[in-house]
């Protein structure tokens, strides 16, 4: 659980701190991993293993939704960066 809070502190800093799309996807995995840190120490019957993995086949496919739209982002505005005078 310590782990699970370090690793939501450091994703929060990241999130608030974040510059540019890659960043901003990177801090949202640690957000992601320190959620499936805490579901995994709090649940040890066999309902919490199948909400585990409910929650990481989810969390993948939002990663792979992240990932699209960072590509699309950066093939039209040329950029990954999230300051507004950079993209024309």
């Amino acid at each position: 659980m310590i782990l699970a809070l370090v690793m939501l502190i450091i994703g929060s800093i990241m999130l608030v701190s974040s510059r540019d799309l890659v960043r901003l996807l990177i801090s949202l995995e640690f957000l992601f991993a320190s959620l499936f840190l805490s579901i995994l120490g709090i649940m040890n019957s066999p309902q919490g293993y199948e909400t585990l993995v409910a929650v990481i086949f989810t969390s993948s496919s939002e990663l792979m939704i992240l990932v699209a739209v960072i590509t699309i982002f950066s093939k039209m505005f040329r950029t990954t960066s999230l300051e507004g005078d950079k993209i024309d």
